[in-house]
């Protein structure tokens, strides 16, 4: 997995603001027979296995840390809020 520095810069910021332990991916149920990934801030779960990834402690939850391998989390700041992304995740098939 890799974070952009842009995206770490804004995580940072978050994880400082919340007072939160890590950036956590989670199995988020299933998506066109794929497993789906939910992104969140908050503490480490009992499951999870804690990264550290560009500085930016990451809690992966096993059942889906073999999804991360190739994925690139990017972000950007908007008129919003910070906005992220997960970039890399495969492909799904919504046909079948």
């Amino acid at each position: 997995m890799n974070i952009t520095d842009q995206a770490r810069d804004l995580l940072h910021q978050i994880l400082e603001d919340e007072e939160a332990g890590a950036l956590r991916l989670f199995f988020a149920g299933f998506g066109c027979g794929e497993p789906d990934i939910g992104m969140t801030i908050g503490d480490p779960e009992a499951d999870d296995e804690l990264q550290y990834i560009n500085s930016i402690p990451v809690a992966i939850d096993k059942r889906i840390i073999h999804l991360t391998e190739s994925l690139t989390i990017e972000g950007k700041q908007t008129f919003e809020g910070p906005k992220f992304q997960l970039l890399g995740l495969p492909e799904k098939n919504c046909d079948e």
